[in-house]
């Protein structure tokens, strides 16, 4: 297993430019798996073979919207490039998650990992809430046992109703 902290990746929309017909990596793009690659050599992370699992939770910069999936491109190419898989076709299974915004410290954290169980089996799996390693029952379980019994002892929550306008918890007429 592989623990990492990496810079904030650029959206796809700075990653790529275009130069008449061809398409290019920006140089935005090309400092980001530069600073990726070096990190990674510092490091001295051994190539991974085979099947892999990447859980990846993302800290932005900022408030402002972001789609998680404009991340992933330059995240995942980066980490390829700098020697963690040698093809990105190896990742089975991606788990993104986007966390509050931090200014001081935006950063992916990622953990790449080989795949113990076969897709859709038993088998181990990290936590989403507290990122403990634990034996799961099957690819819908994966909230370990602690932080199920946690969170079925937190109060119901009543959902509000989407489309409607709200204040101070009361519908507006």
């Amino acid at each position: 297993m592989i623990r990492l902290k990496l810079p904030f990746p650029p959206s796809v929309n700075h990653y790529w430019r275009h130069v008449g017909p061809r398409v290019l990596v920006s140089k935005k793009g090309r400092q980001y798996r530069a600073d990726v690659s070096s990190l990674l050599h510092r490091k001295q992370i051994q190539t991974l073979e085979g099947d892999l699992i990447v859980d990846i939770r993302l800290t932005p910069p900022d408030r402002r919207r972001r789609d998680v999936d404009n991340s992933l491109k330059a995240l995942l190419d980066s980490m390829q490039f700098g020697g963690v898989y040698h093809d990105d076709s190896q990742i089975v299974r991606l788990t993104v998650e986007k966390v509050a915004a931090d200014p001081d410290a935006p950063r992916a954290d990622v953990v790449v990992q080989h795949v113990p169980a076969s897709i859709g089996e038993a088998g181990f799996r990290i936590c989403l809430r507290c990122d403990v390693a634990f034996d799961s029952g099957g690819p819908g379980n994966r909230i370990c046992p602690t932080c199920t019994l946690v969170n079925n002892s937190l109060p119901a929550v009543k959902p509000m109703e989407r489309g409607r306008k709200f204040r101070n918890g009361e519908p507006l007429v």
